[in-house]
């Protein structure tokens, strides 16, 4: 997911290299280039010298040295200057295993790791957006992590394909529900609303005391709406588009169709953000920081920009009867390893590193990662100090640790078509144009061609 875009870096002469040269990862561990030997020595020596040359080559290859893996990433891009570089660089003196960044904007990134599976130049280590899963996997790109030696005990959550892990979230950056505490105050709501019933009071108090209520944005550019904030209220009710067996199920999904018509509610009684149709995530955001309205969900990397208002950060009102898990809606920076790397074990040797350190309980790497970028770690054993944090963040951290993380469109063949498809047709049944049956059903349409 694209977030925090800050273009902070030029494309380096490696990375232009990589889209027009022929660039391959450099083989497994090398030999070393001092035999040892002496030529005024005898045989003795020579054996010895032969010996001593053969220990140090095992050594070198055990302990990595001489190994090069190139990363393809946009973390670069939009961590601080030398961060990531950092990283790599003492994973390097610990471990003697160089690891080449090649850094590219997230909405080049994609290209840069299909053009070189094309041409044969596909680093090791990929980042992989959730909506590249199933291509990538169907195109045979992504390698099974397990099988390459990632260590799934390090990870909360590892995507899969068909029964087979293939992507490993380091962060994820979850979608809390922000709240302008001074328009509820002006609209004489008491209590940040904590089920449906009480969302839609507050939503029609803040309404008439003339301010807008709740963001919605279902524009099409990226129309990451439906997932973010329509799909995100659903989860944390436990509502899905998937059935017990995995399978994608919206037709006559009676939970569904109650999440629709909680927003066709709040649009009836006009409490939804006005240009709702065009509305963009950043202009979503960028309205609530600005106080134009009171509600809307937004990635917790986002908290940084609300600096003019008083907000709070909560997770998301419940369907009434609903007394489970909530789910919250979350995306990643995550990596994979490439099939066609020639050294796969190595490669998931850094993935782990960046997970659990070198010995497995040194959860650092995420953990600082997790801090710089407003995110929440993935790694198992990752303790974050979010001490330096606006009190928002950290209060949603704690909320954040008694909930699960959910995305169904991860993984999803086509996912940006059938998002941009479902969304349309969702702003179509809020203005009265499709009923919600045939909505849903068009939704189910668009879920089984995605998945043939």
């Amino acid at each position: 997911m694209k977030l925090k875009t800050v273009a902070k870096k030029v494309l380096s002469g490696a990375l232009v290299g990589a889209m027009v040269l022929s660039l391959t990862a450099c083989g497994g561990g090398s030999s070393s280039s001092d035999s040892g030997t002496d030529s005024g020595s005898g045989e003795s020596t020579e054996a010895a010298g032969s010996e001593e040359s053969s220990e140090t080559a095992k050594s070198e290859e055990s302990s990595g040295d001489g190994v090069t893996l190139k990363f393809q990433q946009w973390w670069g891009a939009e961590l601080p200057e030398g961060y990531l570089d950092d990283i790599v660089a003492k994973y390097k003196e610990e471990t003697g295993v160089t690891v080449e960044l090649l850094t590219a904007p997230w909405a080049d990134t994609k290209t840069a790791i299909t053009a070189g599976a094309t041409n044969g130049t596909i680093a090791d280590i990929i980042s992989v957006d959730g909506a590249w899963l199933a291509e990538f996997a169907d195109m045979g790109i992504i390698a099974d992590v397990e099988a390459a030696g990632v260590d799934a005990s390090l990870a909360s959550d590892i995507w899969e394909v068909d029964g087979t892990k293939y992507v490993v979230p380091v962060n994820n950056f979850a979608y809390p529900m922000y709240v302008n505490m001074d328009i509820l105050e002006k609209a004489k709501v008491a209590e940040i609303p904590k089920t449906w019933t009480e969302l839609i009071d507050a939503c029609k108090k803040i309404k008439e005391a003339g301010y807008s209520a709740f963001a919605l944005n279902l524009g099409t550019t990226n129309a990451n709406g439906i997932q973010n904030v329509f799909g995100g209220t659903g989860w944390a009710s436990g509502i899905k588009l998937k059935d017990d067996s995995g399978a994608y199920k919206t037709d006559g999904n009676e939970d569904l169709a109650s999440l629709a018509e909680l927003f066709k509610t709040l649009y009836d009684e006009e409490c939804l953000y006005p240009g709702m149709s065009t509305l963009e995530e950043s202009e979503m955001t960028s309205n609530f920081a600005a106080g134009n309205c009171a509600f809307t969900l937004a990635s917790a990397a986002t908290m940084s920009q609300f600096t003019d208002i008083n907000f709070e950060a909560t997770t998301v009102p419940v369907k009434d009867d609903f007394d489970g898990e909530s789910g919250i809606c979350y995306a990643s920076w995550a990596v994979g390893i490439s099939e066609a790397s020639e050294n796969k074990e190595e490669a998931a040797k850094f993935v782990n590193y960046l997970l659990g350190g070198l010995d497995g309980t040194d959860g650092s790497v995420a953990a600082g990662l997790a801090v710089e970028m407003s995110a929440f770690p993935n790694s198992t054993v990752a303790e974050p100090d979010y001490s330096a944090a606006p009190e928002q963040f950290q209060s949603f951290y704690e909320l954040y640790k008694n909930c699960y993380v959910i995305n169904e469109y991860i993984g999803l063949a086509n996912a940006s078509d059938v998002m941009t498809s479902m969304t349309n047709d969702l702003v179509l049944y809020l203005e009265g144009d499709l009923e919600c049956d045939a909505m849903l059903k068009n939704w189910q349409g668009y879920l089984d061609e995605a998945g043939k």
